[in-house]
């Protein structure tokens, strides 16, 4: 699926008291003590004359200090706000310095090695052992993210837009003035009423508001018939707003419809990749892909052509099973009765979650099971993850024969995924998403309550704000005390919120990406209030 990020599942196969030995690390990271994950060599260098250290990732906390030109730093974490800050700290020093602005440095990648973490990641063979979902930005659909089709700006058209968009509201009026000129039939009169529909629609989607942008495009297409331009346009825009929606048959449709009036655009042959790449149909992908890159070579295309081949030539052995909201591609070593069982608890779970955020998904999800090793091998996952969610539900099955109580648990965690970025058109913050996901397959914030609450009330915690977007180059420490809080965050919510709440939360991301305008129309909070309303939760949960 277009624009899924991909979620990875680390697997901590240690016992309660060493996650939260764990989280305790996060603690002392976070208030500026001893950073355990710490790097044994400088990895960046102060760039400009002078470099301020703030206490705080903002310009208006105090000052800790100045570093100055050629200073060796290292940098334990950073965090991308309105500008990214990194957390620095001295190589002759074990204590946090501060916090810099990440321009000011030049670096090399971030490569952390987490004193008591990563010794202890595994790949779920202990007992109780924890899952914590992580984000990544590597080989997955989110790097190809779909781009909306250029505005065409045909003769008139930008006289069109002025009198039909201004003081950034649509006039309607003039709308209906311009079809109700139309009715002559004259194909100038059409062409400037499709103009008008098309603008609107391109602004409505300028405002993210799908569904709205859907409607002004199909008006356009009664009006366009007498300009082939304008049609191609309008169809390649439907096509578009219906692939940012999931809606991966109605876009092929109108690209289908596309390629009739245009058979050499690379635009329709990068959409169709798409779709068929979400639709689970790799050989059409293929071809499309190719067509595009014959017609108008594309380096972000590439990459696409050669992540979906590697799939394409691995699964081609691969056994196949269907149902109704799944698709799924098993290698021999996974037996039919594993393969029926995890489809139908994966039918439950969509049944489930289906009931509980009032949403399913309009296309089936693909599943592909693997062997440990031709997991890594395909998604090319870091060592210590245990599934993968890219729009595809990849997971390694490491030799079971029946459906486990853990293996259930990561059904539960992928899947919730692929429901939150569809309902959400992918703009859910992180934290949401990893704490909802951790929530639906029965993770709870009783061991790691109370360390989230002393971290809260001596200020030294990751703000929610400053967890909206991906955690791919957070040390371990700091991701286990993210996913940690991202948990503890939906607990709270749902408690005092139900899921009711919730999906209040995830209808204002139809129309809009910011996070706290979301909150205030939901929850009537701010993120101010969300943390102290969780750490009140988790005070009188699971302390009293």
């Amino acid at each position: 699926m277009p624009l899924l990020p991909i979620m990875t599942r680390i697997i901590f196969s240690i016992p309660a008291r060493t996650l939260l030995f764990c989280l305790s690390l996060v603690f002392f990271f976070a208030a500026t003590l001893r950073p355990q994950s710490a790097i044994a060599v400088p990895n960046a260098t102060v760039t400009p004359d002078t470099l301020k250290v703030y206490s705080e990732m903002a310009t208006s906390s105090t000052p800790a200090g100045s570093l100055k030109k050629g200073d060796a730093v290292i940098v334990d974490f950073e965090i991308k706000t309105t500008e990214k800050w990194c957390s620095v700290r001295l190589p002759t020093q074990t204590a946090k310095l501060g916090f810099v602005q990440c321009k000011g440095l030049a670096r090399q990648p971030l490569k952390f090695e987490a004193a008591g973490v990563g010794a202890s990641l595994d790949r779920g063979t202990g007992n109780s052992s924890p899952f914590i979902s992580s984000q990544s930005s590597q080989h997955g659909a989110k790097d190809l993210a779909v781009t909306p089709p250029p505005v065409r700006s045909a003769n008139g058209y930008a006289e069109i837009q002025r009198e039909v968009i201004h003081e950034d509201v649509i006039d309607i009026n003039k709308l209906a003035s311009l079809e109700s000129a139309a009715k002559n039939g004259s194909a100038l009169a059409m062409t400037r009423a499709a103009q008008g529909h098309y603008a609107a629609g391109n602004f409505e989607l300028s405002r993210n508001s799908p569904d709205e942008a859907i409607e002004q495009f199909q008006a356009a297409l009664s009006f366009a018939a007498k300009d082939t331009n304008l049609l191609l346009a309008n169809l390649l825009s439907l096509a578009y707003v219906h692939l940012v929606r999931g809606e991966y048959g109605a876009a092929l449709e109108y690209l289908d419809r596309s390629r009739k009036i245009a058979p050499n655009s690379a635009a329709v042959a990068q959409l169709s990749g798409w779709a068929y790449y979400a639709l689970d149909r790799l050989p059409e992908a293929v071809t499309e892909w190719k067509r595009s890159q014959s017609i108008q070579p594309s380096p972000t295309v590439a990459q696409a052509l050669e992540k979906i081949q590697r799939d394409a030539d691995t699964e081609s052995g691969f056994r196949e099973g269907q149902t109704r909201h799944f698709s799924m591609h098993y290698q021999g070593n996974a037996t039919p009765q594993l393969a029926t069982e995890i489809l139908r608890a994966l039918e439950d779970d969509f049944r489930s979650l289906e009931t509980q955020l009032r949403f399913a998904p309009a296309e089936p999800i693909a599943v592909i099971l693997y062997t440990q090793e031709t997991f890594h091998d395909i998604t090319r996952a870091p060592g210590w993850a245990g599934a993968l969610n890219d729009g595809r539900l990849r997971i390694p099955i490491r030799g079971l024969t029946s459906v486990t109580d853990e293996l259930s648990r990561v059904l539960m965690h992928e899947l919730t995924h692929s429901f939150v970025v569809q309902k959400t058109l992918g703009r859910c913050p992180t934290w949401l998403n990893e704490g909802l996901a951790q929530y639906m397959e029965g993770r709870r914030s009783e061991t790691s309550a109370r360390f989230l609450i002393a971290s809260y009330d001596q200020h030294s915690y990751i703000p929610l704000q400053h967890l909206e977007g991906g955690w791919s180059r957070f040390p371990a420490p700091a991701a286990a005390f993210a996913y940690a809080w991202g948990l503890a965050a939906t607990e709270s919510i749902i408690a005092d919120s139900g899921m009711y709440g919730l999906e209040r939360f995830f209808e204002h991301f139809s129309n809009d990406t910011a996070v706290e305008p979301a909150l205030r129309e939901a929850f009537q909070a701010n993120y101010a209030d969300v943390e102290r309303n969780t750490a009140n939760y988790l005070r009188r949960t699971y302390t009293q």
